[in-house]
């Protein structure tokens, strides 16, 4: 059985998450619920080995956001799922930490999608970097939004800087990302996950299969339908992407 705690202010909330597990996720026991980060806390003192694996964590508690209580731990030895009504805003920060999220009102499919999720490996370390990036990039945050990105790969999860970022390759349901050091980092996402989460940051989709960091643009050879980058790399582009490169270069540099 994976052991769930539940940190949620709202008693009716609590009850239809925890309904909701035991009818969609038996493998999921709830051994412990809380309302602040008081709680959180004080259930994190009573038991130091943590005996759960998963805490299912609303972000606005009466006592403040959840990161308070989650800062005070000396280490995370458990997995998270944040259970929220946040805005598209907010949700892209998640996306941006590759921690999961459920957004209320909480359907079955997705609640099922994040548990399966559930690394049981005790990962503390990735588990904090995931959270400092979390909280990096979620609104009303001092620090400069949106510096890196968490890219679940295989082998475990990889913070990288946006700017560090060359470009998006699909591979059916994958995608390789390619960064300035040469290295290719590749997770189990379709691209269209990325386009989506990506382009409001000068990433722009040029093809089904390709995703450009538009600062690494060195030339586009509109009628030949290539753009070639930086690092010498020819990218196809689609014949109906050209004139949305051209509307964005526009954007960016003005007449061209």
């Amino acid at each position: 059985m994976t052991r769930a705690l539940i940190i949620e202010d709202e008693p009716e909330s609590v009850d239809n998450l925890r309904n909701l597990l035991k009818l969609y996720c038996p493998d999921v026991e709830v051994v412990a619920t809380g309302g602040s980060n008081a709680d959180l806390l004080k259930i994190a003192a009573e038991d130091s080995n943590y005996q759960f694996d998963v805490a299912f964590l609303d972000v606005m508690l009466p006592d403040g956001l959840i990161f308070q209580g989650l800062n005070q731990l000396d280490e995370i030895s458990f997995d998270i799922i944040f259970v929220t009504a946040f805005d598209k805003y907010a949700l892209t920060a998640f996306d941006f930490s590759a921690i999961d999220y459920v957004l209320k009102p909480i359907e079955p499919i997705d609640l099922q999608r994040a548990v399966s999720r559930i690394s049981l490996s005790k990962n503390g370390r990735t588990t904090k970097e995931r959270l400092e990036v979390l909280q990096q990039n979620f609104p009303n945050s001092s620090a400069n939004p949106f510096e890196k990105i968490g890219i679940s790969a295989v082998e475990g999860i990889h913070f990288v800087r946006l700017s560090d970022i060359v470009r998006l390759e699909a591979e059916d349901n994958h995608t390789h990302f390619f960064v300035t050091s040469g290295e290719k980092i590749t997770t189990a996402k379709t691209i269209k996950t990325y386009e989506d989460v990506l382009s409001k940051f000068n990433f722009l989709r040029v093809h089904k299969k390709n995703i450009i960091n538009m600062n690494y643009m060195k030339k586009f050879a509109k009628e030949e339908g290539f753009l070639e980058l930086e690092n010498s790399e020819r990218v196809e582009v689609s014949r109906r992407k050209r004139p949305v490169i051209m509307d964005a270069m526009r954007r960016m540099y003005g007449d061209v």
